[in-house]
């Protein structure tokens, strides 16, 4: 049987639309991961920028590390940290007319060469107080960050409320890495490790 040339363009056609269909079920996933991989390397791109971006600010984070480290207290071991925080907020609660009602310290917490220490207050007084309070904390020359501050109002015109004042320092490294042992009729003797 012998086509004609019609047929045989049509045969043609047909192949090629085969041929296309085949070439875009094999290529489709393919295209669809290099846009992925496209658009991961443009996300990888911008990381590096980033990355560049902050190691040239190095030089400025050091300085600042080195500058509130200057502003870090510094206390001997052993030494309650705790009765110098509490003097300093009633000191400075007191110098802005605001009451304390209560303060309570947490148990000091160790954070690599740093500690911490919280005290939890619970005030009352004007709004023009506290804000005087928290400038003045602000201030101080010791690193304090206050946290959860509440402010509600009470039946005698005043506000309540309650803050966590956060004081972070360091310790003094014990001299030599000695250490004082106590035992049964000797007193801080020294044993060196």
């Amino acid at each position: 049987m012998k086509m004609t040339s019609r047929e045989l363009g049509l045969v043609w056609m047909t192949g090629l639309v085969a041929l296309a269909g085949v070439t875009y079920l094999l290529v489709d996933p393919q295209l669809k991961e290099w846009k992925s991989l496209d658009s991961k390397k443009a996300d990888a791109a911008q990381q590096v920028d980033i990355q560049k971006r902050l190691i040239d600010q190095g030089p400025d984070w050091n300085a600042k590390l080195v500058a509130l480290k200057k502003r870090l207290p510094t206390y001997a071991q052993g030494k309650d940290v705790t009765t110098d925080l509490q003097i300093l907020i009633e000191r400075l609660a007191a110098a802005n007319r605001l009451t304390l009602i209560s303060r309570e310290a947490e148990k000091e917490v160790n954070k690599g060469n740093m500690c911490e220490v919280a005290v939890n207050c619970k005030w009352e007084g004007k709004l023009e107080a506290l804000t005087r309070f928290l400038f003045d904390l602000q201030k101080e020359d010791v690193i304090l960050d206050i946290s959860q501050l509440t402010i509600a109002p009470n039946e005698r015109k005043l506000l309540r409320g309650g803050f966590s004042v956060y004081c972070s320092y360091s310790r003094v490294p014990p001299v030599g890495g000695e250490k004082k042992i106590e035992t049964k009729g000797q007193k801080n003797d020294v044993l060196s490790p």
